[in-house]
């Protein structure tokens, strides 16, 4: 009497077993599609560049840091004015430039108030805003417009020199 038996190569065909077998590939393919689904959720809801943030869209548009700009105002009872975007505040205009959050443009304002009172210059407010440069193609033409703006209160007083 012949007896047939099983036998295993080793490899168990359950979907559990696959799966857990395979997690070294799907751990990193998750991370990859989380990054890429958040930066095309931030890109629309919150004006995020495409080129940062992951970068997947980044060569599919021209609104990148050569095609946004910033613009701060500052005022007060005896001035009205709007500042250049000096070395020192070069990094956090950068930042909110690419992504304008209410922190990062709540940093620039912050930072470029307090330099203004550094130099003993008054500063009651000061606005912040972030720009896009968009194209039309009939007749080829390049508008700016405003994605966020932000007035930060100054809180200070200026010091003497």
């Amino acid at each position: 009497m012949t007896h047939l038996s099983s036998v295993s190569d080793g490899s168990d065909s359950t979907p559990a077993r696959r799966i857990a077998g395979h997690w070294r590939t799907i751990v990193p393919t998750a991370l990859l599609l989380g990054v890429a689904v958040t930066q095309m959720v931030l890109v629309r809801v919150a004006d995020l560049s495409p080129w940062k943030g992951g970068g997947f869209g980044m060569f599919a548009t021209t609104d990148g840091t050569a095609f946004r700009y910033v613009r701060l105002f500052v005022d007060a009872p005896e001035r009205s004015e709007e500042l250049n975007i000096t070395e020192s505040l070069e990094f956090d205009a950068v930042r909110a430039q690419l992504f304008p959050s209410r922190r990062f443009l709540t940093r620039l304002g912050e930072a470029a108030g307090a330099r203004e009172l550094r130099h003993g210059r008054e500063a009651a407010t000061v606005r912040v805003e972030v720009w896009r440069v968009e194209f039309s193609d009939q007749p080829l033409r390049a508008t700016g417009r405003r994605l966020r703006s932000l007035t930060i209160p100054i809180v200070g007083q200026p010091q003497a020199n």
